[in-house]
């Protein structure tokens, strides 16, 4: 009954019950101004082109400010043979680790997905100017143009 309200509205469901109503203004938005959403309970990540609003283990996800890097988060990078060679040096234990690594151009978005206790060792191939981003599960998102 509720998804028949949805449906006939043109909303979602979340929206329907929260009355949260966000309409995305910018269909035809830069790959550069993607937004992220980090689901807090199991990790999941969603990726907009526009503002949206998007759930996960029953929660509203915030969407993800990048931050500029810091002493704790800084993401190092090397041009190697037409690639990016991204190194973050950055705990990577059970409870506080980078979780993702991406890279974004006018055109592409490309993310390399990490799990706790591997290297923070990413590659690229470089296809011009953009943002890296890393994740840190405990901080939020940093980033770096290139």
């Amino acid at each position: 009954m509720i998804a028949d309200l949805a449906k006939a509205l043109g909303v979602s469901i979340a929206e329907l019950l929260t009355g949260d109503f966000r309409e995305n203004t910018n269909q035809s938005a830069n790959m550069k101004k993607m937004l992220f959403y980090v689901c807090p309970i199991c990790g999941n990540i969603v990726t907009s082109v526009g503002a949206g609003t998007f759930s996960c283990c029953g929660i509203t996800l915030l969407q993800q400010e990048a931050e500029q890097c810091d002493a704790n988060h800084d993401i190092k990078v090397e041009v190697i043979d037409h690639e990016y060679f991204v190194t973050v040096q950055h705990a990577m234990s059970k409870d506080h680790y980078i979780s993702f690594v991406a890279y974004i151009t006018s055109g592409s978005f490309e993310m390399v997905k990490l799990y706790p206790e591997q290297d923070i060792a990413v590659r690229f191939y470089k296809q011009g100017h953009g943002i890296l981003l890393a994740y840190c599960n405990k901080h939020g998102l940093f980033q770096v143009r290139v």
